[in-house]
């Protein structure tokens, strides 16, 4: 389709080409036959009398004879009109110029003794004449027309020839004659070439105080070539082209046949000599898209082969995708539930202990009975009140993997000198999908592993770490406080980048509050953190309203690790 346009663009440069050489070649002619209805005009003017009303028709058509010319009109002012009083064709006599535009207004300009400027035609010492163009007296007949009055006379002396002869010549090297030339040398290109009177096309009206009648040559729609292929959008690319001073292509079902159509502006001075205070004038191309529709036609077999092909091997890719993701996910889950059956391992293993620790209480306390030692005993029972009552809060978790991490970070706390305090409520609502859960274990087992660092640089008694859980309305909220050196402001949000640490080199990955941040964006939570006047605390909100969107996106993700 490209290579059409570009076709049509050289093809309209040729076009104007021409249309310049042959349009230069017709003003030539016409200057030419401009000059002898002058010289004819300066004969009659010496023949005739200079009152009009002593010369009569007769003595104009013996003139004209013996002069050469094909008739002479005598016109003169009647009121606020120029009347064609005395003429050797009769038709012409008593024919009113007021209603002729551009050539009324030569006429007074000529009356006036001024020098003719109406923007056209040619110009001589007074005298005027117009392009060639329709008689109104016969519209039949195409006329060139000269007009001489040089104030000798009461009437303006009016010499005309018919076209035969500048037919003959247009017919031959003229504009008319170049255009059917190019287009029969350009049969794969261009059905027809047509000069488009571009306001008659649009339907506009020209604002004339006189407007030329509709009936003549200069006011034909088309000027020169052959307009052929209509269509009801032509109007709106006309415009269009005029508006951008630009060729516009679109695509049209026209005559019968599917044509690219073109419309060009042609402002070339010399062929506008009709009409010069209206619209430039439109060249107009029609090309028949039988040759460009056969091979799209080809083309587009060859893309829907090509496509079809692409299509298989996409769907065998995305089969062969899925099928790895299906494999990823089987692997993800089996990973979570190992670790969700060694959280429960650890837990029963906590509770066979209590077991073994709770017979050699009821034994210590018999011991007690026997011996009544009864302070003692209160002791112990007390002691071990509170032993069972911090078991009680751990199974109020309900999670059995949360509740195999605090049993084990209690057991880390004391082995490294820690007090570890901690405070769940509301946990009987959580109901945590194995995913989730192995997932919270996380969050909750770096932040602890980081405090328990930090506290640790602190003399013994001044270790302390406070976990607190909650959870409501869908949502688990975690917190670690913890003694220790605090976090300057200014490396707050350094701190979730992966790889970085406050801690020596080598002793810590920098991995743990970066995991934290990633586990927290994916349940679209979030994570804050506070540290001032020696403590430090880290609050963790997640989202866990339990949807199979983010269960399935969880799995997904934990597989991607």
């Amino acid at each position: 389709m490209n290579s059409q346009q570009n076709k049509m663009s050289l093809l309209f440069k040729s076009v104007k080409a021409t249309i310049e050489q042959a349009a230069a070649g017709e003003k030539f002619v016409e200057n030419l036959l401009g000059e002898r209805l002058r010289a004819a005009a300066i004969a009659a003017r010496k023949e005739l009398d200079p009152d009009i009303d002593k010369v009569t028709n007769e003595q104009l058509i013996k003139l004209s004879q013996s002069l050469g010319v094909d008739g002479i009109t005598l016109f003169a002012r009647v009121g606020d009109d120029i009347v064609g009083l005395k003429s050797s064709e009769p038709k012409e006599i008593n024919l009113s110029s007021k209603n002729w535009d551009t050539n009324f207004v030569a006429f007074q300009q000529l009356f006036d003794l001024q020098p003719v400027s109406v923007g056209m035609g040619q110009t001589l010492p007074h005298f005027w004449s117009g392009p060639m163009d329709t008689a109104t007296s016969n519209p039949s007949v195409i006329n060139k027309w000269g007009y001489y009055y040089d104030g000798t006379t009461n009437y303006l002396i009016d010499p005309f020839l018919h076209d035969t002869s500048f037919r003959s010549y247009q017919n031959i090297t003229g504009v008319e004659d170049a255009i059917r030339r190019i287009a029969d040398e350009n049969q794969g290109i261009a059905l027809e070439i047509s000069v488009l009177n571009s306001d008659k096309l649009l339907g506009r009206a020209i604002p004339e105080k006189h407007p030329t009648p509709n009936d003549w040559y200069s006011a034909r729609e088309v000027l020169f070539g052959s307009y052929q292929y209509r269509d009801p959008k032509e109007r709106d690319y006309a415009a269009a082209a005029l508006s951008g001073n630009k060729t516009v292509f679109y695509l049209a079902e026209a005559n019968g046949k599917s044509v690219m159509k073109s419309f060009t502006p042609i402002t070339t001075e010399d062929y506008l000599k009709y009409h010069p205070q209206g619209s430039p004038l439109l060249i107009e191309i029609a090309s028949d898209l039988g040759e460009v529709n056969k091979t799209l036609r080809h083309q587009l077999l060859q893309t829907a082969v090509f496509m079809a092909c692409c299509t298989v091997v996409i769907i065998a890719l995305m089969v062969l995708i899925l099928w790895f993701f299906r494999k990823n996910k089987e692997n993800a889950l089996k990973n979570v539930q190992d670790a969700y059956l060694a959280n429960i391992n650890e837990l029963f293993q906590s509770i066979r202990e209590q077991r073994h620790d709770f017979i050699n209480h009821i034994q210590t306390i018999h011991a007690f009975l026997q011996l009544k030692r009864y302070d003692d005993l209160q002791k112990y029972t007390n002691a071990l009140v509170g032993e069972i009552r911090a078991v009680g809060e751990l199974v109020n978790i309900r999670d059995p993997a949360l509740i195999a991490l605090m049993q084990a970070k209690l057991s880390q706390a004391e082995s490294r000198g820690v007090r570890l305090d901690y405070e769940f409520a509301h946990m009987d609502q959580l109901q945590l999908s194995p995913v989730r859960s192995t997932d919270a274990v996380k969050i909750l087992s770096n932040l602890i592993d980081n405090a328990f660092d930090a506290t640790c640089e602190l003399d013994p008694e001044r270790r302390f770490v406070k976990v607190r859980g909650a959870a409501r309305s869908g949502q688990i909220q975690f917190s670690v406080a913890n003694t220790g050196a605090c976090i300057p402001k200014e490396r707050q949000s350094d701190i979730f980048k992966s790889g970085y640490s406050t801690k020596g080199t080598g002793r810590n990955s920098g991995l743990g509050l970066h995991i934290v941040k990633q586990l927290a964006n994916r349940y679209k939570g979030s994570i804050q953190v506070k540290s001032g006047d020696g403590i430090t605390e880290f609050s963790v909100t997640l989202m866990m309203s339990p949807t199979s969107s983010h269960i399935h996106q969880a799995a997904g993700e934990q597989a991607g690790r």
